[in-house]
């Protein structure tokens, strides 16, 4: 700090003269430094500095009241921005408070009935049986044995096809 300037104190009694404009020295000492910086301009030249250059390093720097009125206001809009901003399972679970609870029993019961009634012409799927499906299978039950005997006269026919050929090729 000293050669910034140029005061250039004695390197043994620096640490000593900051001491001494602190007033930290007791009377022997701080009577034999008082005497040797009123021979030595280095360490005269560096103990004034001490004295204006310190007070201005612990000079408070105090922000103007408009800082602080802007600094409230931000402070409170972050705070309510917080409070209102919920995680999905906060919103997810206000559905189950005791007020709100009645209502989606019923609203579920009400979607659950009206799946049930209206929607069974909607999903009726593979599995399921169609009256079309059984009113031709029906009739094809009841002759069954005819349509056996049908697919063997098929049979019967192709054998003489085969028959008949093999005599031709003969």
């Amino acid at each position: 700090m000293a050669q910034q300037n140029g005061a250039t104190p004695c390197t043994k009694l620096e640490a000593d003269l900051v001491l001494l404009h602190y007033g930290d020295l007791d009377g022997d000492e701080r009577q034999r430094l008082q005497t040797h910086v009123t021979g030595c301009t280095g360490c005269s030249d560096y103990l004034n500095e001490l004295t204006t250059l310190l007070p201005l390093t612990v000079k408070t720097d105090a922000p103007p009241q408009e800082f602080w009125m802007n600094y409230n206001r931000e402070l409170r809009h972050k705070i309510d921005a917080a409070v209102e901003n919920k995680s999905w399972w906060q919103s997810f679970a206000a559905i189950f408070k005791p007020g709100y609870l009645p209502a989606f029993a019923t609203a579920a019961v009400l979607v659950l009935a009206l799946t049930f009634t209206l929607g069974g012409g909607f999903w009726s799927g593979k599995n399921g049986t169609n009256e079309d499906e059984l009113s031709e299978a029906l009739p094809v039950a009841e002759n069954l044995e005819f349509f056996r005997t049908m697919d063997v006269l098929d049979e019967l026919d192709l054998l003489e096809m085969m028959g008949n050929q093999t005599s031709d090729a003969a």
